[in-house]
């Protein structure tokens, strides 16, 4: 019975492998949900402070002048790349924000849910059951402004992967990030994930713990400065593979209403959830009330990333 139970667990582990397309479990700690990082390929270690600011760069809240932001995103994942390679499709749902409780001082929360479609376990080719993936993360964080130009943050996470009936496991971690805005640029470091290995029963894995360095700049014209762009340039490493990856991200937006944006990853497909990828984004912003989209377009052989896109819902103060 052990070793039939340590099979169906093995099972699992690679079936949820094949499920986040990469070779570690709890890879959807590597999916942003923002949709205005992603229409930007992801460069969201100097991106000004959103809802998501906490997957992003938690340092940006306490640096901007917003006192409070919430939203809601919605992602749906491989619509129609190959099944054989990275079942799908599957749903990511995230909601966050974040309130200023002091002038120095912002307070985050945040969950994201990340669930599949049935996955079937076979032993010795005989289909023994199916399950329905599940992940969650939920965390909380604070943003500390310790000077005009400089603030940093942290977050503290639970993250939970549930592979079968089997097959469940927990862990936590957490995030920092720094951010100094010289006005004319700005710069952002962080550290992501970094915390306890997650079990399944039959082996622990490390989660996908990666720094970031971010440069970033956004410049203003025309008639009373309605015109701005801003472009984002980012680049990181993975701990356990030891895997490089980088994007560049644009943005054009008029009178703080309405956006445009694009933007280029690049990563290693085999080692890591995202691979590489293009993005095209869009916004509009009115009373506060924020709705952005985001559109994704793998560019490696049978990518997980292939139609994927995220709509997101926002409010401000």
């Amino acid at each position: 019975m052990k070793s039939i139970k340590t099979t169906i667990i093995a099972a699992a582990v690679l079936s949820a492998a094949a499920f986040t397309a990469q070779a570690q479990p709890a890879g959807f700690l590597e999916v942003n949900p923002d949709p205005v990082a992603l229409g930007m390929a992801g460069t969201g270690t100097v991106l000004e402070s959103t809802p998501y600011a906490m997957w992003n760069n938690i340092a940006s809240t306490a640096l901007d002048e917003q006192k409070f932001q919430v939203g809601a995103s919605y992602t749906l994942w491989n619509t129609s790349a190959d099944k054989a390679a990275a079942p799908g499709p599957f749903n990511a749902v995230a909601v966050a924000g974040y309130g200023r409780v002091a002038r120095f001082m912002t307070v985050s929360a945040g969950l994201r849910y990340f669930g599949g479609q049935p996955l079937s376990i076979t032993s010795d080719g005989v289909n023994i059951s199916q399950f329905s993936p599940i992940d969650l993360e939920a965390g909380v964080g604070f943003g500390f402004r310790i000077l005009p130009i400089l603030s940093l943050g942290a977050n503290v996470n639970y993250v939970h992967s549930a592979l079968s009936k089997d097959a469940k496991g927990g862990a936590v971690s957490a995030d920092f990030g720094a951010l100094v805005d010289l006005k004319f640029m700005r710069i952002g470091v962080t550290a992501s994930n970094i915390g306890s290995k997650i079990s399944y029963g039959a082996a622990a894995y490390q989660l996908p713990a990666n720094v970031k360095l971010g440069l970033g700049t956004e410049q203003h014209f025309g008639q009373e400065d309605k015109h701005a762009v801003a472009v984002n340039l980012e680049g990181g490493l993975t701990f356990e593979e030891s895997s490089f990856f980088a994007g560049l991200g644009a943005q054009y937006a008029y009178n703080d209403m309405f956006r445009v944006s694009a933007g280029y990853h690049y990563g290693d497909a085999d080692k890591m959830y995202y691979g590489s990828y293009a993005s095209v984004g869009l916004g509009f912003k009115i009373i506060g009330i924020s709705f952005n989209a985001a559109y994704l377009i793998g560019t490696d052989k049978n990518s997980p990333l292939t139609n994927t896109f995220t709509l997101g819902l926002g409010f401000e103060f």
